[in-house]
């Protein structure tokens, strides 16, 4: 018993007649009789009765009908499942990013991935530290880009690159004056100290600083590199910060220098561990990889 016999059968059932079934199969009338002849030898039973020409189902052929509707019902269903998958509008993208990250590496490589999916669904959700590890330990997400998390328990990491910090200080400051700024240069400054669940994260930033502590104000405290420019802008403090929200903040009057000791911090992906990743997804990282290539002026390896 084979697929093409089934289909003449059902066709015939359907349709009524042998020229009609062999349209519907793209045959010739006698290829359709054949292959009736040749399940019926296979099945043991006849399925028609021929009177003058024409093919009269038997009450076997009937029986035997309900089970092959049932199965091409089946296939029918598959048929549609598949089709929807290979014609459908991809999927939605969750993304949790750090705000940095939102204003500036992810609207640019968000414009190149659109070129490949300009229809996807893609949210853009932005989260502290902790937040974002969150997210990606419950699924809530399918990506974060922004500072390199811990090693944590149901997230899998990728690296992008290393970001070099930035002294930012309002135009006009005195110590733009200079063209590198280094820790003794903020000695009577108001400094900006970041607040974060993860604290240790912020040693680099602690330590750059330790030789001229006693000698630092540090009476603002912010929890976003956003808030800390925004601070800086309106003359309350200088920080040293991610170089990324920088952009944003130049047309508020932010300058930004060199700091030394330089400053490092990794960024990369995280995903929730065992997740499938889809094609848009992929696509998207690799998106991000081509910007943060044209920004060496932020990343070094």
């Amino acid at each position: 018993m084979k697929f093409r016999q089934i289909e003449a059968f059902r066709y015939i059932m359907l349709r009524g007649t042998t020229a009609a079934a062999a349209s519907e199969m793209h045959v010739t009338q006698p290829a359709v009789s054949r292959l009736i002849s040749d399940l019926e030898d296979s099945l043991g039973f006849m399925l028609f009765e021929r009177r003058k020409g024409r093919l009269y189902p038997t009450d076997d052929a009937a029986e035997f009908f309900r089970s092959v509707e049932e199965s091409f019902l089946g296939l029918e269903k598959l048929e549609s499942v598949a089709n929807n998958i290979r014609t459908r509008t991809p999927r939605e993208l969750r993304i949790a990013v750090t705000s940095a990250i939102a204003s500036s590496l992810v609207p640019m490589a968000l414009k190149e991935h659109k070129k490949f999916y300009p229809d996807e669904r893609v949210v853009i959700l932005t989260y502290s530290l902790s937040e974002m590890v969150t997210k990606l330990q419950t699924n809530s997400v399918d990506l974060a880009v922004g500072l390199q998390l811990p090693q944590l328990v149901g997230i899998e990491q990728e690296f992008i690159g290393n970001a070099r910090y930035v002294f930012a200080a309002k135009e006009g400051h005195p110590l733009l004056d200079k063209e590198v700024i280094t820790a003794s240069d903020l000695k009577g400054q108001e400094v900006l100290t970041v607040l974060d669940s993860y604290p240790k994260y912020w040693n680099h930033l602690e330590q750059a600083t330790d030789s001229v502590r006693a000698e630092l104000s540090k009476n603002l405290y912010i929890d976003t590199s956003h808030t800390g420019y925004a601070m800086i802008a309106s003359g309350l403090a200088v920080g040293v910060l991610e170089p990324f929200a920088a952009r944003v903040w130049v047309k508020n009057g932010v300058v930004t220098r060199p700091f030394e000791p330089q400053i490092r911090y990794p960024y990369g992906f995280a995903y929730p561990t065992n997740t499938r990743h889809h094609t848009s997804l992929h696509q998207f990282i690799q998106s991000v990889k081509n910007v943060a290539q044209t920004m060496p002026e932020f990343f070094d390896k």
